[in-house]
């Protein structure tokens, strides 16, 4: 996977482990395991850089104690990557997040695209953005690999401008690879001239948000492209 990305043209990548009751890591051994697989990553000649992270679940949100949150934080900055839910949990989720961000935290909510508590729901992402999340959507929804849903909720995000960075969420080098411009380029079809922001969306804003700096300004969101059948109808 490592050698994917670097051929792709990723240069920094943060590992972002499971954190949950399921997996069974701890987070304290994340920053070992990073240095460790530098070195190999080096010793490989792969020139690809692995910073700490973690996705965390929000159920492990409220009990991790504060060595263990800094130690997935993103890069070297204070954010934390909490998983928006697969399953519906009502806004539940939402109360948690805010209780974080009112409590100091940092949020970069992972993939809420794809997360049933945000189906359909625009206004509540908007909430938890205007109250200081950040959003992180993954390439693969733009390109459709998580069905039309998805899709369609990754590209309303973009175009709302509630969009903080597009992020691989790779697992493997050939399922899930780690895959970032292909999405955008998809996008493109609907939002022209997205793809020509990818250096703010992959480089510009993650580099920020690892680093604990202010994100750089926004480009201005493209004019989504009107569907041509929806035309048709407005004219019948």
């Amino acid at each position: 996977m490592a050698r994917a990305a670097a051929d792709a043209g990723t240069r920094m990548m943060a590992a972002t482990p499971h954190i949950d009751y399921r997996w069974g890591v701890d987070p304290a051994e994340v920053p070992e395991r990073v240095r460790e697989l530098n070195e190999r990553l080096d010793a490989e000649g792969i020139e690809l850089e692995i910073v700490q992270g973690g996705e965390v679940a929000a159920s492990r949100l409220t009990d991790l104690e504060p060595a263990e949150r800094n130690a997935v934080r993103l890069g070297t900055g204070p954010y934390l990557l909490v998983e928006c839910p697969h399953t519906t949990v009502g806004w539940a989720f939402g109360l948690i997040i805010f209780d974080a961000l009112t409590h100091g935290e940092r949020v970069l909510l992972a993939h809420p695209e794809r997360s049933p508590v945000f189906a359909g729901d625009l206004e509540g992402i908007e909430r938890l953005v205007g109250a200081g999340a950040l959003c992180s959507i993954t390439a693969g929804s733009l390109s459709g690999r998580f069905g039309p849903a998805a899709r369609r909720a990754a590209l309303d995000l973009l175009a709302a401008g509630l969009v903080h960075n597009v992020a691989s969420d790779s697992h493997d080098a050939a399922k899930r690879p780690p895959e970032l411009l292909a999405g955008l380029r998809a996008a493109d079809l609907e939002l022209p001239g997205i793809a020509d922001q990818a250096e703010w969306y992959l480089e510009a804003a993650p580099a920020a948000i690892l680093a604990g700096e202010a994100l750089p300004e926004r480009p201005e969101p493209p004019a989504r492209r009107k569907r041509r059948w929806l035309e048709r109808l407005r004219r019948a």
